[in-house]
């Protein structure tokens, strides 16, 4: 997952900024390594979007963030295989890269299992049961768990599993993709975290493969256990085609394997972070519209001070708030 504060919203990257802390020094707090790559991130533009990619910019130093501008001749020393004819300029961020979701998450779950957390795979939740505006458990396929607080948090499955018809959660499931290609050659050699305005491409190494992926349309999944799980042929053409329109010398890659999985969206693409809501002991933590792993450690913490002592201390999480869809109707239809 990539691990970059050039992000579009302030609240934001003030949280992905703290979280990058932590994934600097991952092992030190939880005890395993996340495989953070610190490689830097470049962000490419071209004319047309070069005001936003430069006012975000300018707004990463106003917060004292690290972030350099580059113009071609620079862009172009940095990563010596790109082709920046139809560019103008990016943003650099050094100490920006990528790190393993799977090993974040297992090490999350280590060290919460070493201060007594316990963990059931493989059960499947039926719903959430609450009783005169209260939670009292969960109803499972092995039985009935009683506890006073529930934090939901299962991604595109979360409206099925909402407990309140009459307080709807505006997430929707959507198809995404994701291509993982052969490195030609084993380039690059500059490892770059890269996302390229013009053409769409992200991408960043991973082992022996690349992964790659480019702005697609996202299609709706009306039942999140039922949707195609194979990768479009025509996303895999216009990612290779992308790639080698940038990176020329990368022309010959090869898809080795393909990706596709929901995300769980929200019209103004912000995860609700929120609670209670409705009913007392009820939390959502959902909707993070694919992109909430690079400042998930510090939403975390702010979930956590919200439920322990009714408000987020730390960090500031207002802005995930339900209340901004509670408190208007401009996304009825969504």
């Amino acid at each position: 997952g990539f691990v970059q504060t050039h992000w579009v919203s302030l609240d934001e990257v003030r949280l992905i900024n703290r979280s990058r802390e932590l994934f600097w020094e991952w092992e030190d707090n939880f005890g395993a390594d996340c495989a953070y790559v610190e490689t830097g991130y470049l962000h490419v533009t071209g004319e047309e979007r070069e005001p936003t990619v430069r006012s975000i910019h300018e707004m990463l130093l106003s917060e004292g963030i690290e972030s350099h501008w580059l113009d071609r001749r620079e862009i172009k020393k940095l990563q010596p295989i790109i082709n920046v004819s139809d560019l103008t300029a990016a943003a650099f961020e050094p100490r920006s890269g990528w790190a393993n979701p799977v090993k974040a998450v297992q090490s999350l779950a280590a060290a919460a299992q070493s201060k007594g957390v316990e963990f059931a795979e493989g059960v499947t939740v039926r719903q959430i049961s609450h009783r005169g505006g209260k939670i009292d458990g969960v109803e499972t396929d092995l039985g009935f768990v009683s506890t006073r607080c529930v934090v939901l948090c299962a991604g595109p499955w979360t409206p099925l599993l909402h407990p309140l018809a009459s307080m709807p959660l505006p997430i929707k499931a959507k198809r995404g993709q994701v291509c993982y290609i052969n490195r030609p050659g084993g380039l690059p050699k500059n490892e770059l975290a890269f996302y390229d305005e013009v053409t769409g491409i992200y991408t960043h190494t991973d082992g022996d493969t690349s992964l790659l992926g480019i702005d697609f349309d996202f299609t709706d999944v009306w039942d999140p256990n039922r949707y195609n799980r194979t990768i479009d042929e025509d996303y895999v053409e216009m990612a290779l085609g992308a790639l080698a329109h940038r990176f020329p010398i990368l022309g010959t890659a090869q898809l080795v394997r393909g990706v596709v999985g929901l995300y769980d969206f929200t019209p103004d693409g912000h995860p609700i972070v929120d609670g209670p809501i409705g009913i007392d002991g009820y939390y959502v933590a959902a909707g993070f519209s694919g992109a909430g792993f690079k400042s998930s450690p510090m939403m975390g913490l702010g979930l956590a001070e919200l439920i322990l002592k009714g408000k987020a201390e730390t960090v500031n999480i207002d802005f995930v708030s339900f209340a901004r869809y509670r408190d208007s109707d401009h996304w009825i239809g969504w």
